[in-house]
This record gives structure tokens, sequence and C-alpha cells, in this order.
């Protein structure tokens, strides 16, 4: 690579600015990308402009002040075909005084606004003309992140620009690529040095669009190749062990499958034969268990849980709560034939010290199979003799650091990590592409689809009436609200603020609950157990029912400000109900003030109860990070792709590393291309 010093463009006090930037060669500064972009092929007359409009204009300084009363303010009256606009800055440097100076022309474009009764630009981005003034506007401007080091070695959006564009003037014809030129035409990209040429100096916005893609498909394969290279080092590894599922394990197995209540619907199916097809393998693996909520999940992890057990090895799962714990132990009980297997062990952190030593014991000598629990399974003093399988369930509620700590009680063990919040598939791959998706879309044909509706704050009275109603007929309801305080900030509906009104004054006759996470472990623990034995028919709660709570009897839920919550927290919050044999409900209370992406989720609610479908429309909606909470730490943070708007491309990644041959052979080829990617996705020739 070319150092940016052997360009002679820098000076040294911008070479070492840029340094600490971790630009330091041509490569560097190509890949340091505008942040957006200014549209000056036009020139705004102020007679047709309004406050809020992103505006170019270009005038001249006829007055400029420093103002050092409370904030340090900087303003310059521009003078504009015989109308005036304001540029104001605070806490500005001196430097704006020494560059803004009457007399000078300028080109500002931000947004138009009135301060003081004036129309401004707040902090605009501005340029000085010349006599060449069309070299930045009148054209597609790209705007970089310019830091105040940048600006005191008078490194500017605009000299940087220049100095950008006499790179690429030297250096172009040097750029090489590395996708041959059959899949740059089938995908549709850009050749690499037009990319890199247009994503700094495009002729329109649609080629800004062009040059990203091309980038962006770049970082896609990037990523895809680090995954593949993760995962082909995973099956290098010798986990010490193979499960031989043998005749009489496999009868037992089938016919505890066969004693069920219920029959497994066909994904529950598929999913055990994966999971048991896949643990004789002999290096270690590593899925991830998908399903609605309601699908059935947790008793294919069981059934999965058996195998291993009757193999000789030991098995951990980790659940998030207590309750969830002790729900998932009573489950196994339940399903095994009394009598038919000893040493499952239910580890919490209220054990008793003397309690808890004997099953540790028990589990460091090998005579309990199983540990169900929750963070208590992480503890340095839980051992195992022979941990072979993990699972790990809402496993977004612990971090890998938690995941490793776990593992390492094993050699290599198997992994299964649970979710009931569907992952829309291009995260999916994103963020788990070293896990082997398994899906359980199918829910039991048992479960009755839940009626959902959208009902106004004003109706309230009317839905308190049906609560009455449907417990009179021995149902029970939850009440859900998004916070536990009132706020003066917020005029959202609160949980303490409202239970003492819903106690004495709606249902003086009924019996309240109260759960929420300021509760001691034993409050809640309590509260659930009175209402799931029915001492409780209306439990007035926080988002902590959100998962693991199991009430076939409840079949009305209530959420108020439900806009307040994203679509994958509202679809398990309907999961609580629908689980008996009553026709349930999940009413949305919608409030008068509601934005129109909020009314967009509260739709799709009440539209599909499909929990992949509403994961996709919440990603959609409202991005990645906030729609899942499940990136991994480590994951990718792209600087150019988009998941949204980039799935398709994702898929085009992956498909390049099937296809070209040399990904094919060997590890060795997948280490190349990556270290030509990362390189910077562009090669220089002799």
């Amino acid at each position: 690579m070319i150092p940016l010093k052997e360009t002679t463009l820098f000076s040294e006090t911008q070479l070492k600015v840029l340094s600490r930037l971790a630009v330091k060669d041509v490569r560097d500064i190509f890949y340091y990308l505008p942040r957006t972009y200014i549209d000056r092929t036009m020139r705004l007359d102020l007679r047709t402009a309004h406050s809020g409009d992103y505006v170019t204009v270009v005038g001249t300084i006829v007055h400029s002040e420093m103002r050092f009363a409370g904030k340090r303010r900087f303003t310059a009256k521009i003078d504009t075909n015989g109308f005036t606009v304001y540029a104001t800055f605070f806490n500005a440097g001196s430097y704006l005084q020494k560059a803004l100076v009457v007399g000078q022309e300028i080109a500002c474009w931000g947004k138009l606004d009135v301060y003081g009764g004036r129309l401004s630009f707040m902090h605009p981005e501005w340029e000085l003309l010349t006599q060449d003034k069309a070299k930045h506007t009148g054209r597609i401007v790209p705007i970089y992140r310019i830091t105040e080091a940048m600006r005191k070695s008078f490194l500017t959006v605009r000299t940087l620009s220049e100095k950008i564009e006499e790179c690429l003037n030297r250096y172009a014809s040097r750029i090489a690529d590395y996708l041959p030129k059959n899949y740059i035409s089938r995908y549709n990209l850009l050749p690499m040095a037009d990319a890199i040429r247009k994503v700094h100096f495009p002729q329109s916005i649609d080629e800004t669009e062009d040059a990203r893609r091309r980038l962006a498909f770049d970082e896609l394969v990037l990523f895809s190749v680090l995954n593949e290279e993760k995962k082909a080092a995973i099956r290098k590894i010798d986990k010490g062990f193979s499960l031989r599922i043998d005749t009489t394990t496999k009868k037992e197995i089938d016919n505890l499958i066969n004693a069920l209540p219920f029959k497994l619907t066909r994904d529950q199916e598929k999913a055990f034969e994966t999971l048991e097809k896949n643990s004789e393998a002999l290096y270690p693996v590593n899925h991830l268990l998908m399903g609605d909520v309601g699908s059935g999940k947790t008793l294919v992890a069981l059934l999965v849980a058996l195998v291993y057990m009757r193999c000789d090895a030991q098995v951990a799962y980790l659940a998030p709560t207590e309750i969830l714990a002790r729900q998932h132990y009573q489950s196994f009980l339940n399903i095994l034939p009394k009598g038919s297997f000893e040493g499952i062990e239910l580890l919490l952190g209220k054990d008793g010290a003397k309690e808890r030593r004997a099953k540790l014991e028990r589990l460091s000598r090998g005579e309990s199979y199983l540990a169900i629990g929750t963070h208590a399974l992480l503890q340095d003093d839980v051992q195992f003799q022979n941990l072979r399988f993990i699972i790990i369930d809402e496993q977004h509620r612990f971090g890998v650091e938690q995941r490793e700590k776990l593992r390492a009680k094993g050699k290599n063990p198997d992994l299964l990590s649970m979710t009931a919040t569907p992952i829309p598939r291009t995260l999916t791959l994103a963020y788990y592409g070293d896990l082997e998706p398994i899906y359980i879309k199918e829910k039991p044909k048992t479960r009755i689809k839940i009626d959902t509706r959208i009902l106004s704050e004003e109706m309230l009275g009317g839905i308190y009436n049906s609560v009455k109603k449907y417990v009179s007929q021995g149902r029970q309801v939850y009440i859900v609200y998004p916070i536990i305080d009132e706020s003066e900030n917020s005029d959202m509906a609160s949980l303490l603020s409202e239970y003492s009104v819903l106690e004495k004054t709606v249902f003086p006759d009924l019996r309240l609950g109260l759960l929420h996470g300021r509760l001691t472990g034993d409050e809640k623990e309590s509260a659930m157990q009175k209402f799931r034995e029915g001492l409780i028919q209306v439990l007035v709660a926080t988002t902590v029912v959100e998962v693991g709570i199991d009430v076939p009897n409840a079949n009305v839920m209530i959420i108020r400000n439900p806009e307040r919550f994203g679509l994958s927290q509202l679809h398990q919050l309907r999961g609580r109900v629908g689980r008996g044999e009553h026709q349930s409900f999940c009413i949305l209370v919608e409030p008068d003030k509601i934005t129109p992406e909020g009314k967009e989720r509260l739709s799709a609610m009440a539209k599909t109860d499909d929990g992949f479908e509403l994961a996709q429309i919440d990603f959609e909606l409202r991005g990645p990070g906030e729609t899942t909470g499940l990136k991994q730490s480590g994951a990718s943070e792209f600087r150019v792709a988009d998941l949204r708007r980039h799935a398709a491309l994702f898929e085009k990644a992956r498909e390049l590393l099937v296809e070209m041959p040399q990904i094919q052979t060997q590890l060795a080829a997948l280490k190349n291309i990556r270290q030509t990617l990362e390189k910077g996705l562009v090669l220089f020739g002799n």
C-alpha cells in the first residue's frame, strides 16, 4: 500500500491527525467514506423557502460577530438577492471569526429555522466561494466526518474532498478487483474502481446508491467468509465423544413420544430428528432453535436432552428466571414415566447451603445427569463430570461470556440456543452465521387462535366490564403496563398509580395481584404461584410476564400503551394467553396520541399471529438492534451495509462463496479472500 506521506498531499500535522483515525495509506483515505451528501445542483431563492426546509443558499457576508454572554455564539449575517439569512454557531471556535469575514461570498446548506424571530441556519454546512465557484457548489457534494483536530490542521470537508480527488486521479488506474467480471455483471455491481470514485464524487444521488451497494456487497462477502472460517475451524475440533444411540434408547424415546397426551407437530418432529442426528457428529454442533410462541420448543429440547442422558452424558439447561427454571423442571418430570429416571437437579440461587452442596456433589460425581437452573449454574463451584450438551433458553438474555463460561465446564459440548422471539432470516445469517438454524413455525392444532383487538382508551369502561364477565366465568386476566411509576415527562399509564384505582374502584370484588421487576424473587414467585392456583384473578404486571408464564386458565391479556413496545415483545405478551381450551383475547388499548409507526405496529398485531411475519415487519420498521436485542459480542459492525436494505445482497454474497471454485477447496482459500477483503477490498498492482 502507498503511505499517505508519499503522496505529498498532506502536511505532517494532517498526517498525524489522520493516523489517529486509522487513516495511514491511500487505501485508508479511499475508505474514509462520506457520511452524507448535499445536493447543491439547485440554489433556492429564499422567497420560496419555509422554516424546516433543507436548502442551499449563496450570498455575501455583510456582518459577523462573536458573543460571549453565556454560551459562546458566532453569527454571520448573509445577504442573498436582497433577502437576509443568519448562520449561527454555538460553542464556536475562533477559526470561524477568521474564516467568515465581511465581504466573503459563501454557500450555506442545512435546515432553515426561525431563531430570535429571524430566518436562520443553526450550525449549517458552509463553504467559501472562490473564483472556481462550481468546485463545491452546483454538484453532489460529499460531506465527511470532520473532527476538531482535523479542522485545526486545516482539513475541512472541502480540502479533504480535494485531496481524495487528487489521490483518485493519481492512483485509480492501479486499483484491482478481486471479483471476476462475470460476477460483477451477474450481480449488477459496479467495478471496484468505479465504486470508489462514485462514492466520493457522484454525478447524481442514484450513483451514490450504486457505489454503496458495491461496497456493501464486499462487506457482506467478508462477513460471510469469516463465518465460513469459523464453521470450518469448528469442524476441525475433536469434541472427544460421539453419541451412539442404540436401538434400546431409540425405542425408549419413541415410546415416550407416543405416550404423550398429544401428537408432535411435523416441525417438532423434524427439529428433534435433526438434533438427534447431529448429536452423533465428531465435532461440536451448535444450533439455534427458533419457535413461535406456543410452538413447543421446550419439549423438543427436553427430548433431545434425554437422548444425551441415556448415553451417559450430562446436560445443563440454563433458564433466565427462576419461574422458567421451575417450570422446565416440572415439565421434564411430567413427560418422564414415574420412576424411569433419576438424577435431575433444579439449581437456584436461593438454595440452602446444605441442599446446594448435595446437588453439586451429585453433579461432580456424575450421579445426576441433568441440571436445570438460572445463573446459579454459572457459579465456579458448579462442576460436571461429563457435560456434553448445553441448552440455553431465551438465549438473548445471556451474554456470550456467560455462555462460554458454561461451555468451559465441559469438553467442547454441543450447544442448543433457543429463542421464542423469531428472528428474520437476514439477521439470523448476520448474527448467528456460525449456528445452524432450526425453525418450528407450526403450532399444535389444539391451540385456539387469539382474538386480537385494538380499542381506544375511551372504551376502558367496557373493557373492564368484559373482565368482570370472564372472571365470573372462572377465567383469569392479565393487565400489563409499560412503566411502574408515574413520570411528569410522560403521559403513559403506570402500574402503581393505576393499581390502587383498579383494586379499590374498578374491581373491588375481585382478587388482584401485583407483579413487577422491583419485587424480590420470593415476592415474584409468590405472586405467580397464587395466579397459577387461581388465588389471584387479575394480575396487574409489567413485562416480567413476557416469557415463561404458563397459566392455561388465563384467557384475557390487556396491554396499556402498546405503542411503547416492539412487535416481538407484544407478540410475546400475547402468547401468555391462548394456552387453554377457552377462546382468548388480547386487547391493545390505543392512546389518543400515537405515531404513524405505532399505529402500523398495532395494525400488524391485529392482522397476524405469525411471529416470524411480525419479526420481519418489526425489523423493517425499527432496524436490527431495536427489533431483537440479539446482537452477539463480536458481530460485525457494518460500515456500509444496511441489513434492511441489503437483505437480497446478503443472499448473493453467500451464494458467491458457494459458487466460486476456490472457496470450495480448502480453508486456506477462505483465508486468502479474507486477507484481500480486510486490506480494504482494494489491491494495488506494480
